[in-house]
């Protein structure tokens, strides 16, 4: 499931994003030791366009921050990570279908191995493998992209 979020991430993140979030991280990170507290990343969200409740922030403080810290790097990945929560998976269902030249909600294993190793985050030969054993074959060599994609999405 990581892989696929990773793959999904870079593709939500570009570079005019991870900028204005490393701006705003600055701005908001008024000793400029590095890391915002938990009241500086509401500011920051909210200065964002969001309007993260008190659950929120501290569910990012304890998933991607040190104690009572954040740092850029823990901020990016944590905006990274609600980019990705914020798929449909229908979405990503209506990318698969560009590979799926018949219509019939199968992509070829061999396709989805190209995708998963040389678009996005490139993954290595063991991610791509722990990926592809996510998906339902059909016994031809193609995979049903569909419960992929739910599968790999599925939050809890």
């Amino acid at each position: 499931r990581f892989a696929l979020m990773s793959v999904i991430q870079s593709s939500r993140l570009n570079d005019e994003q991870i900028e204005e979030f490393r701006e705003g991280f600055a701005m908001y990170d008024k000793n400029k030791d590095g890391r915002i507290n938990a009241a500086e990343l509401a500011a920051l969200m909210r200065w964002l366009g969001n309007i993260p409740s008190n659950a929120d922030i501290h569910e990012i403080m304890r998933e991607f921050g040190q104690g009572e810290s954040l740092t850029q790097d823990g901020f990016l990945q944590a905006m990274g990570r609600k980019m990705v929560d914020d798929f449909l998976p229908e979405e990503v269902i209506e990318s698969f279908q560009v590979f799926d030249k018949d219509g019939k909600g199968m992509i070829s294993a061999s396709e989805l191995r190209h995708v998963l190793a040389f678009l996005g985050d490139k993954l290595d030969e063991t991610q791509v493998e722990e990926m592809l054993a996510q998906a339902v074959g059909t016994g031809d060599g193609s995979l049903l992209y569909e419960p992929f994609v739910r599968k790999m999405l599925d939050k809890k």
